[in-house]
Formats: C-alpha cells, sequence, structure tokens
C-alpha cells in the first residue's frame, strides 16, 4: 500500500507535531521525528497525509436515531446532544460514523474554530491532508476488554469501537471507574485488569499491578498499529466531513464561478448546436450530390454493377478503360469537385451523361433556362484551373437540354 504522512497534533493552536511515515500496513517506514507544521509538510514529501488530534479536544457519543429518514434525523442530532456541549451548537462541528448493529450512530464534537486553524495552517504549507482522525479512535482496539494509552501525564481510552476520552493520567483512575454507569467496585476492578495498557516513550505508569504494559516507542508508531485495523476507510470517522470536506471545499471555490461557466456552457451549447445542424446540412448535400453521381454512372455506364459502391472510383476506372490510357486524376478530380458544386446552385438540374477523354469532360445536362446554363459556365470557371465552353443548348419541353466541355487551362 502506498506510504503516507501520520502525523499527531497534541493541542490545537500550537505549532507543533509529531510524526512518522507508515507504510499503510501499521508499520513505520522512517524514524519519528516532530517540528511545526511545515516541517511536517516537507516531511511529507508529496504523501498524503492523516493527523490524529489530541482527544481532550472532542466530545465522542453514540446516539440513538430513528431507524427511518437517517438523513433528516442526523440533522436533529447536535441539538440531542446540546446539553453536553460546552458552547453553542453552531460553533461545533459534529462528524457521523456509520450507523451500528445496535441502531445507534457514533458522533465525534470538535469546536469550528479549531478545524479552522488546522485547515488553514495545513493550506499555508501546502500540506495534502485528507483525513483528521481522533485520538481516542486511533489506539488499537479491543473486542473484550479497554484499550488505554499513557504518555508522559496524557493518558487516552478507548472503551468500544467509537467510544472513549482522553485525561491526565491523575484523573484517570477516577474517570474508567465510573466510565460503566451502574456497575459495582468489583466489576470495575475486573474491567480494568483486562483492559490492555500501551506505555508510549518514557513512560512508567502504572494502571493496575495485574495488568500487563506494552512498550510502543512513540504514539504515533501505536497509532499507525490501530488505524491499520480498520477494515475499510469509510468505517474511520474523518472529521473533515460536512462543510469541511474537500468536496464541500470544492463546491465553495466554485460558488462564484457557477454563473459565468453556464453561460459560457449556453454559449457552447448554442455553437455546438449550429455546428451540428450545418454538418447535418452537409451531410444531406453529399447525399444528394453522392445520388446524382450514381445516376449519372448508371447513365453512362448501364452495365456497372453496384453503381453506389464507390461511383467517383468506379467513373473514374470506365473511363480509364475507355480512354485506354490513364486519366489525370489531379484534373479529373478538380473537374468533378468544381462541377458539383456548380450544379448544387442550380434548380433541379438533371445530368444525362458524363464523358471524360483525353484531358476533357463533356456533360450534358438539362436545366430551367439559359440563364442556369450560363451561370454553370460562369461557377466552372471560377475554378481558376478550368475553362468551360457550351457545346450546344436547345430547348425541350420547356426546359433547356445543354453540353458542355470542360478543361484544364494550357
Amino acid at each position: 500500500m502506498a506510504q503516507y504522512l501520520l502525523t499527531y497534533l497534541p493541542r490545537t493552536g500550537d505549532d507543533y507535531l509529531r510524526w512518522c511515515v507508515c507504510d499503510g500496513k501499521g508499520g513505520v517506514v522512517d524514524h519519528a521525528d516532530h517540528g511545526t507544521f511545515e516541517q511536517a509538510a516537507r516531511a511529507a514529501e508529496r504523501r498524503r497525509v492523516v493527523m490524529v488530534v489530541a482527544g481532550t479536544e472532542l466530545l465522542m457519543e453514540e446516539v440513538e436515531v430513528p431507524a427511518t429518514n437517517l438523513a433528516k434525523a442526523l440533522k436533529a442530532v447536535p441539538y440531542m446532544l446540546e446539553e453536553q456541549l460546552a458552547q453553542d451548537v453552531e460553533a461545533c462541528h459534529f462528524a457521523f460514523g456509520n450507523k451500528l448493529d445496535s441502531g445507534k450512530v457514533p458522533v465525534v464534537v470538535i469546536a469550528r474554530r479549531s478545524l479552522v486553524w488546522i485547515q488553514e495552517m495545513a493550506d499555508s504549507v501546502n500540506m495534502n491532508l485528507l483525513e483528521i482522525i481522533p485520538e481516542t479512535l486511533a489506539i488499537p482496539s479491543s473486542e473484550d476488554s479497554w484499550t488505554v494509552m499513557t504518555n508522559n501525564g496524557h493518558a487516552t481510552v478507548r472503551l468500544s469501537p467509537f467510544r472513549g476520552f482522553s485525561c491526565d493520567t491523575d484523573m484517570l483512575p477516577m474517570l474508567l471507574e465510573n466510565a460503566i454507569a451502574g456497575a459495582t467496585p468489583e466489576q470495575i476492578e475486573d474491567e480494568i485488569r483486562r483492559t490492555r495498557h500501551f506505555a508510549c516513550g518514557p513512560d512508567d505508569y502504572e494502571l493496575h499491578p495485574q495488568v500487563r504494559t506494552e512498550f510502543s516507542r512513540t504514539e504515533v508508531g501505536l497509532f499507525a498499529r490501530g488505524l491499520n485495523e480498520y477494515k475499510k476507510p469509510s468505517d474511520k470517522i474523518n472529521l473533515l466531513q460536512g462543510d469541511f470536506g474537500k468536496t464541500e471545499a470544492l463546491d465553495k471555490a466554485w460558488k462564484p464561478w457557477r454563473v459565468p461557466a453556464a453561460l459560457v456552457a449556453t454559449l457552447l451549447a448554442l455553437w455546438g448546436g449550429t455546428s451540428f445542424l450545418q454538418y447535418q446540412q452537409l451531410g444531406v448535400e453529399e447525399s444528394r450530390l453522392n445520388s446524382e453521381m450514381v445516376s449519372t454512372l448508371k447513365t453512362a455506364f448501364p452495365s456497372v454493377q453496384n453503381p453506389e459502391r464507390d461511383p467517383l472510383r468506379q467513373m473514374r476506372s470506365r473511363l480509364k478503360a475507355n480512354t485506354g490510357s490513364g486519366i489525370d486524376d489531379t484534373s479529373f478530380v478538380v473537374m468533378m469537385s468544381a462541377i458539383g458544386a456548380a450544379l448544387n446552385e442550380l434548380k433541379e438540374p438533371v445530368v444525362s451523361s458524363i464523358n471524360f477523354k483525353r484531358g476533357q469532360l463533356d456533360i450534358v445536362l438539362e436545366a430551367e433556362s439559359l440563364q442556369d446554363v450560363d451561370k454553370l459556365k460562369s461557377s466552372l470557371e471560377q475554378e481558376q484551373q478550368l475553362v468551360a465552353n457550351v457545346q450546344s443548348a436547345v430547348k425541350e419541353k420547356e426546359r433547356i437540354k445543354a453540353r458542355l466541355r470542360v478543361e484544364t487551362k494550357s
């Protein structure tokens, strides 16, 4: 798995972090270090960054919500916890985990100003901060026992996968005694004896004489082990949710540009629609000219088979065979292209025959008037390489039947 920089923020408001590079399997790749946000950003070396924040900054609860319409129910959760908060609901940020089998939803509450400060510090040093995880949910979890981490006078307790607290070690015995509502002293004593205790760094705190202490060189190394226990990223509670999430931040940045972008999109749609219509018209015209070419081929060479299949190529092949010599491909293509464009300007012309021989192309057609024949001649001569001459023109049944010869200029 990809390496990432795991950072630990002991106190919001202090430009001080501890960190280590992790391999995504719970292992530490590089030795732990400490310093400022800027130094941590340099240590990241374009890696993604996960931050663990001290549990003393947070409130963690599991809240009972109705089984139906979870989205609406979550909007009411902040006001269900209002009495437990040290500040107004509007000043707090609420991050939610996945709904538990018990029907409850885990909630983590943090002061909005704390998250704002963290994001501003990370942005100021271009730190790619993707996750902010509560300290309590970063230490290893045990299915049938509590987990306690102590570190130089600081303690973090994980009572269950999504419940716990942080405190000074002086207060730890009292808070552990109150961890189970209504429990007897004997029950609490038994629970503490089964607790898994981790001591970090030089910490020598003794949780209980009968509890074996496991030592970890640093708390960030222990957090790496704990975070690796999550089977899916979505199982963690990432504080970067709601209006602190990456998507929402992009929405905020995008909002002022929505109207201009909509106008640009409308103009592009109009341009695209116009272009589409033009292409469609050209396609219709191409189809019409191709039909006329097929008709001309069938008239000039009645024995031709499959005239619809590349009529221009077949006509050139037949003309070459009739002349007994090679056709000047360039002049023939120029003539046919010019004739096609010129005929397109006339009203209902009918081509009776086309004959190409020794660089001359004779065309017999019917037009509505002599003016159309003259217009055809003028259009052909607009092609600077060609000369067109009307060989004959007679009136037949209210239409003009004309013969023109087209050749290249010598």
